[in-house]
This record gives C-alpha cells, sequence and structure tokens, in this order.
C-alpha cells in the first residue's frame, strides 16, 4: 500500500508540472504505467496473508497393542476363558494380537468382534479408538493330552483357576519352567508371550524333577514311517512313534523341509501341535498312567520333489528329525512297481525276509539324527 502512495503522489507532480489546471476529468484520463513485477507485488500486498499450517501432533510410537489377558480355567466345564483389554492409540484399522491359531477359540465377546487369522495368531482387526474388552473361550484338550496354550505378548498375563478336583492338580509347562497347583490359585504368566502347556495329572505322584545330567526322562522306543512318491512328484510320508516316558512331556519333531503336516494323534485322539519355525513342531505327551508307560503318536505330511523320470533318475527322502533318543526307526520307502529301486545314506537295509514291496530301511541307536536317503530308480527290463 506504501508503494501505491508513492506511485500516486509522484504522478500527482508530474501533472501539477503540466500548464493545464489539473481536475478530476483530467486525473481520470491520465495513464500510470508500471511492470507487470510492480503491479503483482502491490496486488499482492492488499490480499490478505494466509495462515500457517497447523502442526499435527506426533504419532504414537505403537499404533495398538493387547494391555492385559486374564485367563481363567474351569475344570468342571473344561472351559479355559480369555479376559482381554486391548487398545487402539489412533482410529485407523489396527490387528492386535490375541493368541495363537494353533488353539481355535469357542466363543467371542462382544459377537461383533472381527476376528482374523493372521501371523499364526488370532487377531482382532478394529478401526476404534481407545480401549476395548475382549472374551475368548476355548477347550481343553481331552484327558490324557496337555493343552497347549500360545500367549501373544502382554503386560499383564495371568491365568487362575477356580478349583481343583481332590487328588488331582493342574500342571503348568514353558520351557525349562514347570508351576503345578494343587488348588485354587493364580499363576502369573510370561509376558514375552509363548507356548504354556496344561496339564492335569495325579498330585500322589511327585511333580516331574528336572532331567538329571545323563540321563534321558522320555525315550522314543520304536517308530515306523511309510513313505509312498508318485510319479507326479507328490510325496506322502506316515509315522507312527512311540515314546516311553514318566511324566508330562513334549515330542520335538523336525519336520524335512517344506514338508507339510496333514494330521496328528496321541494314543488315537487328535491333537493340533505346536508349529514353530524351520518346520519344528511340539506335540504334548501328557502324563502316562504308569511309569514307564508309553504314547503312541501317529501324524502325516506331505512333500513335492520333481516328477519321477520315465527311464531312471534319483532323489533325496529325509525323515523327521529329535533330539529324543531313539532305539529303533524302521522305514519303507515305495513308488511305482514300474521301477527297480536302490540307495544309499545314513541308514541301513532290513534284512529280515520281506514280502511288501519296496525299499525297507532302517536307523538304530541314534539322538537328534535325520534318516536320509538318496533313491537311484530305474525302469524294470521288459524281458
Amino acid at each position: 500500500m506504501k508503494a501505491l502512495l508513492i506511485l500516486l503522489m509522484s504522478a500527482g507532480a508530474l501533472l501539477a508540472q503540466t500548464p493545464q489546471p489539473v481536475t478530476s476529468a483530467t486525473l481520470d484520463e491520465s495513464e500510470v504505467r508500471i511492470t507487470y513485477g510492480e503491479l503483482k507485488r502491490l496486488v499482492a500486498a492488499t490480499l490478505p496473508k494466509e495462515a500457517p499450517p497447523p502442526v499435527k501432533p506426533a504419532p504414537p510410537p505403537i499404533a495398538a497393542a493387547l494391555l492385559s489377558a486374564l485367563y481363567q480355567l474351569d475344570l468342571k466345564t473344561g472351559i479355559l476363558t480369555a479376559e482381554m483389554q486391548v487398545e487402539s492409540f489412533d482410529d485407523g484399522w489396527n490387528t492386535i494380537l490375541l493368541a495363537g491359531a494353533s488353539m481355535g477359540a469357542l466363543a467371542v465377546e462382544p459377537k461383533d468382534a472381527r476376528l482374523v487369522v493372521a501371523d499364526d495368531h488370532i487377531c482382532l482387526i478394529t478401526d476404534k479408538a481407545g480401549a476395548q474388552q475382549v472374551k475368548l473361550s476355548f477347550a481343553l484338550a481331552p484327558p490324557g493330552q496337555g493343552t497347549v496354550l500360545h500367549l501373544a505378548p502382554a503386560p499383564l498375563v495371568s491365568l487362575s483357576v477356580k478349583e481343583v478336583p481332590d487328588g488331582k492338580r493342574v500342571h503348568f509347562q514353558h520351557g525349562s519352567s514347570t508351576h503345578s497347583l494343587a488348588g485354587a490359585g493364580t499363576l502369573a504368566l510370561p509376558s514375552q508371550g509363548g507356548d504354556i502347556t496344561l496339564t492335569i495329572d495325579d498330585s500322589r505322584k511327585p511333580a516331574q524333577p528336572a532331567a538329571a545330567s545323563g540321563t534321558d526322562d522320555s525315550i522314543i522306543s520304536e517308530a515306523t514311517y511309510n513313505t509312498q512318491v508318485v510319479r507326479d512328484g507328490s510325496v506322502l510320508t506316515e509315522g507312527a512313534v512311540l515314546v516311553r516316558h514318566d511324566h508330562t512331556t513334549r515330542l520335538v519333531l523336525k519336520l524335512p523341509e517344506s514338508a507339510r503336516l496333514l494330521q496328528c494323534h496321541v494314543n488315537g485322539e487328535p491333537v493340533h501341535p505346536v508349529v514353530k519355525d524351520a518346520g519344528q513342531m511340539e506335540i504334548p505327551l501328557d502324563d502316562p498312567a504308569t511309569d514307564g508307560a508309553e504314547s503312541e503318536v501317529k501324524f502325516s505330511f506331505t512333500s513335492v520333489l520333481p516328477p519321477l523320470q520315465l527311464a531312471e533318475g534319483e532323489l533325496d527322502l529325509v525323515l523327521p528329525q529329535t533330539p529324543l533318543f531313539a532305539k529303533q526307526i524302521d522305514w519303507n520307502v515305495q513308488l511305482p512297481a514300474a521301477y527297480e529301486l536302490s540307495f544309499s545314506g545314513n541308514v541301513d537295509p532290513i534284512t529280515d525276509k520281506i514280502t511288501a514291496p519296496g525299499l525297507h530301511l532302517r536307523k538304530s541307536l541314534c539322538r537328534d539324527q535325520q534318516p536320509q536317503a538318496r533313491i537311484t530308480y530305474r525302469k524294470r527290463s521288459s524281458n
């Protein structure tokens, strides 16, 4: 505005030097010439200045979290409930881990809670900011089996037992740590999450002792595997493992690379092993009725190899690996009847008279080893 006034005063001074008198009519007919840049600056000076943009608050360090998970065990109904508090710190969509998906939930409250399975967890997805309450219900495993509960990380995690029947004891195992409750009580669970195995055993028996140096509290007395390979390279392996143990334990097996578990049963009852990274799975084995009793574990898994060649070729097969000592592992390998088979590897042929088709192999007195065989197949002669 100041620049505009100076310009008008300069124009007035020039008009005063002209011989004609200055009137409103002559002033209206006068011309003032300025550059476009000066005009742009004059116009900009008359416009209101824009307010600075508002400062956005810093986003929260995490979008959402599970704050607490309080589990309650009712042995009369066989139901395990979890009252969970979650919170979203913004109003966007968030995914919150609640519990491992290896143990499916029976019910959820509120009923309109949006539950999905992601990253091997039961998750709540929500776009509501603030705190929310979620309640999940789970069923205990059948008697004789351990219930594996996969905890999601949370600052406050606990498990309460309302009532324990006379002569019984609730046994908790987390890694190498074990705890027991013979009556009503509450136990703090690890905040970092992980697997907890719940078993119910006889309180009259001593609690499971830690394994002494140089001794095993469980061994594999016998294991039998049958592997079938078809022409397109699909492989099916079925295993039956007898584990001799005195107390609650876990059978740890590492499946071959790229293998997928199909089914698993313990003493004829279906179970859901805890599947971890690199194909490792843990199968809970409940406290046996008598010391030195055996638990029978049956499972099957699939894998895929390149298709078989028409004339001849080779393929590599491996069995699961376990840290338990195994007295004997028998392995029958079958390919289509059109092929003659031979093998090499860390297994031996079974010399007993066997009429069943295929290769009959054996691995004896081993620990933490993976039986493997390179199978050479050749099309049978037509003569």
